[in-house]
């Protein structure tokens, strides 16, 4: 497998004149459609054709989910218009068909088109399917290069339908020989879909006299290589609910606009790629996941023509139900999500995610769960359940706006959304019916875990920690706007749950926060989970405390190389293939991530990050599945393999995490403050946005010298008054001066978790060069290769890395009958400790290589010490 990141704004000139002489020579024909420069985002990854691996190709209105080997379906929101399309090639004067499945050799993914290649001795057809952005449809070009003549043939079946839980008739098929096209109608003639070919053959619609039959129907293209030279071959797919003219009018536009559509759809990928945040990390990987993670975000916004645009959660195939995958609009997931997309700087979709939102707010300031794709068709917020069904989405309406709030800097959508935010606080101030200052689940809606061996809660953590950040958001943006008396309640309001936390969900003998307040028949109240990773996100929790769950949430019972589980696999209760039981989610390792880099322990932290920035590379290339075994590297065969949550948790840890980059007071304070690896000596990020200006930062480590340069990229400076620089620096690194452009200055260095904080604040400004000079510090790391897949949870887990006094401590799990090789950055020659080996030459890292003797099956925890020897 290759992935590579391609920064082509343009093609090349010669190229470029090329394909156009080229396109200019082949005239149109018959409707095929002339090949043509085609323009790139500038991103993509490729690998051999991998069976069963998920794909999908995504504008807002339109979609196509498939498997690499296996037939895919085709939708235009809210409609499925065709299941099972597959293609098949026989060439003339040859024996024998050959069906595509067969012959898929190749997949690409570009954030524009998926390209999937079918290989023969005597043909190459590429394959290249994309979603324009805002059209109802979707367009397939075939790219065919043949010795002979080739016919391909087209199976599908009309499956016209509505997304769930709405039903349509049976749909009818009928062929119009003159356009090359299927219209796809039921009863009613508002739900209609069409897919055309120009220059194809029918060869299977039945005559109305003779009995239906359930076969897929098929038609033929019939391809001169000649011909092929010049030219692609369409298929085109349009749908609509506004009936068969509408329909016919986005076909004939995917028809005479193909070209300009697919350059369209690269050209608006281009721009999202190249005008938001992007990383340069040392870790290429990580850049290219990063990139994926804002693209595959993206790619959860929806337009429903009768609901508007918001984000959905994620995707797969529907198969033979209505359902594919969870590609209909959630609260909490948008919600979530939004904290990514106002990280990366895209505010206008923030803003879309939570104006969808809010016009379906219940008069009582409840924000739903999920909105089906075909809510406006059935009475879905009265007749269902599933609407109201969980608590979290409101208090997380009210985070993600103070989010939004802090890096924008927008006081008039505050302004304009205030009322909106003050009912969605009384609602869930309100689940506290009995007056302990803890949010309830009871009679209210589950909080995360919606069944199994966890389930019902009344009080979860998880809730507490999303109430409590509420809370301490709604008083700062009630002072925003002036409203001094509401944010002195909500202050107090969270101080009084905070205080209530405290003392009810810690466990002092097992050194972590229970997962649910004890409730009479709730025996799992005191279970081992990942949820303190929430509060732990805000850095709610005593830091005492907090440590030691954090020894938790990065050891190697609930941190797996490929995520965190939700729940510890020494518990009776786990069970690696449930739902909520056990299983690993991209979304609990953001929070372990978050909560780590929260508590500046940035080895859990980046362990985590990295488990859900690797997931690009497996499975749904160039996405992050939902959901995983909690024993072995594999997604769930029902996950939603492009989650969008999971993508949001890619982007979350790194921006706020990894990189510290947090704007404050409508985006009037600036702070970054980095937790880089200890074999990372640079980092340069582009067009970071805080309050209507771009900054560019870049990071530098040398032999005794640090280098931050903040530059802002824009004229104007927007609302940031002041910017505070923050790295951290290992414990034994001695902060000798710090200048900001040439001046000397006072830093304020304050040690905490595994590292020590050297602050500066600056006044904003165009230019500022913060140099910190410093002795060189002692930290470890390891090489973190992508795991395979199927594989079982093996990987070293660094708990904690702290030098100071004459040695490193460190807290470490492995395997049992393993030894582990690490590295060492320090100045210091490294003594010996136990059996543990030592190779150290002039010039390089250390390596330390630690034996763990236990059962092979278990993790295995030791606590060394490595002296300094001068």
């Amino acid at each position: 497998m290759t992935h590579r990141l391609w920064v082509l704004p343009t093609l090349a000139p010669v190229v470029l004149a090329g394909l156009l002489a080229m396109a200019a020579a082949a005239q149109p024909r018959d409707g095929l459609v002339p090949r043509f420069a085609m323009e790139t985002s500038g991103l993509v990854l490729e690998r051999p054709a991998q069976v069963g691996a998920f794909f999908d190709v995504l504008g807002r209105r339109a979609a196509v989910f498939g498997y690499e080997n296996r037939p895919f379906e085709v939708w235009a929101y809210p409609l499925k218009l065709v299941s099972d399309f597959r293609l098949a090639f026989q060439l003339e004067d040859y024996p024998g068909a050959f069906d595509g499945l067969d012959l898929i050799a190749h997949v690409e993914v570009r954030p524009e088109a998926t390209v999937l290649t079918y290989t023969h001795a005597a043909f190459t057809v590429r394959q290249i399917l994309f979603a324009p952005i805002d059209e109802p449809g979707v367009v397939m070009l075939l790219d065919v290069d043949a010795v002979r003549p080739l016919t391909v043939t087209a199976s599908f079946r009309p499956d016209l339908a509505l997304m769930w839980p709405a039903g349509l008739m049976t749909g009818g098929l009928g062929w119009d020989a003159e356009r090359q096209l299927y219209t796809i109608v039921e009863e009613s003639r508002r739900f209609v879909g069409v897919l055309g070919a120009p220059g194809a053959r029918d060869v299977s619609v039945m005559p109305y006299q003779e009995e239906p039959r359930d076969v897929p129907n098929r038609f033929v293209l019939e391809i001169d290589p000649e011909t092929a030279a010049g030219h692609y071959y369409p298929i085109l797919f349009a749908g609509s609910v506004e009936g068969r003219e509408a329909t016919l009018a986005t076909y004939q536009r995917l028809r005479d606009r193909a070209p300009a559509l697919y350059n369209e759809t690269a050209r608006y990928y281009r721009r999202l790629l190249g005008e938001t945040l992007t990383l340069d990390t040392p870790d290429d990987r990580l850049d290219d996941a990063f990139a994926w993670a804002k693209v595959g975000t993206d790619k959860g916004l929806v337009t429903n023509p009768m609901l508007g645009t918001g984000f959905v959660a994620g995707y797969r195939t529907a198969g033979r139900s209505e359902r594919p995958g969870f590609a209909w609009y959630f609260g909490r997931d948008a919600l979530w999500t939004a904290l990514a997309l106002t990280a990366y700087g895209d505010f206008d979709a923030t803003r879309t995610a939570l104006d969808f939102l809010k016009q379906f707010q219940r008069a009582d300031g409840r924000i739903p769960h999920e909105v089906s794709q075909s809510a406006a068709l059935l009475p879905w917020f009265e007749d269902y359940i599933y609407p109201w069904a969980s608590a979290d989405a409101t208090p997380l309406f009210l985070i993600a706006h103070a989010d939004f709030w802090r890096h924008s800097g927008d006081l008039g959508y505050l302004r304009e959304n205030w009322d909106a935010l003050k009912r969605a606080y009384a609602f869930t101030k309100a689940t506290d019916t009995d007056g302990d200052a803890l949010v309830e689940n009871t009679g209210v809606g589950h909080g995360w875990v919606e069944g199994g061996a966890l389930y019902p809660a009344h009080q979860e953590l998880y809730m507490q920690g999303l109430w409590i950040q509420a809370a301490r958001d709604a008083a700062a943006l009630a002072e925003a706007v002036g409203d001094d008396a509401f944010a002195r309640v909500a202050r107090a309001d969270a101080a009084r749950t905070l205080e209530a936390v405290e003392a009810t969900y810690w466990l002092d003998d097992a050194g972590h926060y229970a997962f649910a307040s004890p409730h009479p028949g709730q025996p799992y109240w005191n279970a081992n989970t990942v949820m303190p990773g929430v509060p732990l996100w805000w850095a709610l929790l005593r830091e005492d405390r907090a440590q030691r769950t954090l020894d938790h949430l990065g050891a190697g019972a609930l941190a797996t190389d490929w995520g965190t589980r939700i729940l510890t696999a020494e518990s009776p209760r786990y069970d690696p293939l449930s739902y909520h039981n056990g299983s690993v989610w991209g979304l609990f390792t953001g929070w372990a991530a978050m909560g780590a880099y929260a508590y500046d322990r940035p080895h859990i932290g980046l362990q985590a990050l990295m488990a859900n920035a690797l997931l690009t590379y497996q499975d749904a290339l160039g996405y992050v599945t939902e959901l995983l075994s909690g024993d072995f590297n594999t997604a769930f065969g029902r996950s939603s393999h492009h989650q969008i949550w999971s993508e949001a948790m890619v982007v979350t840890p790194a921006v706020r995490g990894l990189l510290g980059v947090e704007a404050h007071a409508g985006a009037r304070r600036l702070r970054i403050a980095p937790q880089v690896p200890a074999d990372w000596d640079r980092f340069a990020l582009t067009h970071l946005h805080a309050g209507g200006a771009l900054y560019d930062v870049t990071y530098r480590r040398g032999e005794g010298e640090t280098r931050v340069v903040v530059e802002r990229r824009s004229g104007e400076a927007g609302t940031v008054e002041t910017i505070e620089v923050a790295p951290a620096f290992p414990l034994d690194a001695e902060i000798r001066s710090v200048t900001v452009d040439g001046r000397a200055v006072e830093a304020t260095v304050q040690p905490r978790g595994d590292v020590q904080r050297a602050a500066v604040t600056v006044p904003a400004s165009e230019r500022a060069e913060i140099v910190y000079t410093h002795t060189p510090g002692t930290d470890v790391y390891v090489h973190r290769p992508i795991p395979a897949e199927g594989a079982s949870n093996t990987g070293l887990r660094i708990l904690r890395s702290r030098a100071g006094g004459g040695g490193l401590d460190l807290l470490v799990e492995g395997r049992g009958g393993r030894t582990y090789r690490l590295h060492a950055r320090t100045p210091h020659r490294l003594g010996e400790a136990d059996d543990v080996s030592i190779r150290q030459e002039a010039g390089q890292d250390a390596v330390v290589e630690i034996p763990f003797d236990g059962p092979a099956d278990a993790y295995v925890r030791r606590r060394l010490r490595l002296p300094f020897r001068e």
